[in-house]
């Protein structure tokens, strides 16, 4: 019987240390969205971890009178170090993120395992055991159905996410739930602590801890749910731009091609005036003629011939908006072999170029010289990636951080969206959105790339 009481001892102090570390690598790729790498090393890892401790815990305390399953502080603190070192080195952020995301996620992990655990002592100190191997294996097993409940619980988290909601979610939240949950699990036994009926008690303490889940499940469906309205009005907004430059295109593609048409009609009477003047050797009025005709020509070019219908027509679009700002926009390249949805496209064309377009016709660069006031638009593909490239002169350096583009607007809440849009879209591709500036004589030389794997969107 003492054997396998101690193999129930061993398995009672194993089980919450094992998982815990399993749970929190999954609470912070699946629920808070920081992407882990080499997970199964991670949950291998924190496994071993909590293992390893829980037998030297066990073995270390046979044969003492007190059988307890609480670690002492030190090596609580131990425990939680070394969790999120390992969980800091495999999260693909900035090394200072790293640490606190982990921490953060450590932190609320352990006030979720604190609110089950209070759930599991409550309803078990409410039977009455025959002996101690009853209570023990019960113990072992409850705890177990715990755990399961842990995990659908965050599951249900990471479903409510889901797809609408995949970015990660932000530190400030996470400390914000983080007090939260320590603060409910603090305040709601002491508040009950006075209770003079112990069954009472019981009851009202699991009520509160199931009220703080409820509530904490409530919290990610509230920030899903306003993050689709958020996400809904982002996209109402960029399919207006893109109807508009669909409507603007089409406006142009039809009035260029009338000029085509009239232009072929009146081709034979061009012939013919060239060759009498030709033949009369009034060269310079020929000149004057085909300098003429040349203007004609120009005027009825769309702009841009990418192979891409929808970039075509937001290219036309903000090129003839770069003209009213006295800026010229010039495209050049093709976009073949690649497929990118027509909303992203309006999203990194679209923020590209009107960022461009803004810092290129501001008031100071309006007495540079019409060649060097102009935006390069360039499609480049190779075997392996895909570029769009914006150069645009500025005539203030932008601020980039970590290569990265700080808005330069005073009002930071609602600006800076368009490279965020540009970032979210590139990287729905496995893209991404780098940023350089140059100095010039005149100012400043911005460029920016969104480079694609081919792989990803052909």
């Amino acid at each position: 019987m003492t054997f396998w009481l101690n193999v129930l001892y061993v398995v009672l102090i194993m089980l919450p240390l094992v998982f815990e570390g399993i749970i929190t690598t999954y609470f912070v790729d699946g629920v808070l969205k920081y992407e882990v790498r080499h997970k199964r090393v991670v949950y291998l890892l924190l496994a071993l971890l909590g293992a390893g401790y829980g037998a030297a815990k066990a073995l270390i305390g046979f044969g003492s009178e007190e059988d307890s399953i609480i670690i002492n502080d030190i090596e609580a603190f131990a425990i939680m170090a070394i969790t999120i070192i390992i969980l800091a080195i495999f999260i693909k952020i900035k090394w200072w993120k790293k640490i606190v995301v982990a921490f953060l996620a450590f932190d609320i992990i352990s006030a979720v395992n604190e609110i089950f655990s209070t759930l599991s002592n409550q309803i078990i100190f409410s039977f009455s055991w025959s002996s101690r191997v009853a209570v023990m294996a019960f113990f072992v097993l409850f705890n177990l159905l715990i755990l399961l409940l842990e995990f659908a619980f965050l599951y249900v988290l990471k479903r409510l996410r889901g797809k609408n909601d995949n970015t990660p979610l932000p530190i400030s939240v996470m400390l914000t739930i983080a007090v939260l949950l320590n603060v409910f699990i603090s305040v709601v036994p002491d508040l009950l602590e006075d209770a003079d009926d112990t069954d009472s008690k019981r009851v009202l303490i699991i009520l509160g801890m199931v009220v703080i889940l409820l509530f904490m499940a409530l919290f990610f469906y509230i920030r899903v749910t306003k993050k689709e309205r958020d996400d809904l009005k982002d996209l109402n907004h960029i399919n207006e731009e893109l109807v508009a430059s669909q409507a603007k295109f089409f406006e142009t593609s039809a009035k260029s091609d009338n000029e085509i048409r009239a232009m072929r009609h009146d081709m034979r009477n061009n012939i013919q005036v060239l060759k009498l003047l030709l033949e009369s050797g009034e060269y310079d009025k020929m000149r004057e003629y085909l300098d003429e005709m040349g203007e004609n020509l120009t005027s009825a070019d769309v702009s841009a011939h990418t192979g891409d219908t929808i970039a075509d027509a937001i290219i036309a679009d903000k090129a003839a908006k770069a003209e009213e700002c006295g800026v010229k926009l010039k495209c050049s390249g093709k976009i073949a072999g690649v497929e990118i949805s027509p909303v992203d496209m309006c999203k990194i064309l679209a923020n590209l170029l009107d960022n461009a377009i803004e810092a290129a016709s501001v008031p100071e660069l309006s007495e540079l010289d019409d060649s060097l006031r102009a935006i390069e638009l360039q499609f480049k593909k190779t075997d392996n990636f895909f570029m769009i490239s914006v150069t645009n002169p500025c005539a203030v350096a932008p601020e980039i951080i970590d290569g990265k583009i700080k808005t330069s607007k005073k009002d930071h809440k609602n600006h800076g969206f368009g490279i965020h849009n540009i970032e979210n879209a590139a990287s729905g591709y496995g893209g991404e959105l780098t940023v350089s500036c140059e100095e010039k004589p005149y100012g400043f030389m911005f460029r920016a790339e969104v480079v694609f794997p081919t792989s990803s969107i052909e």
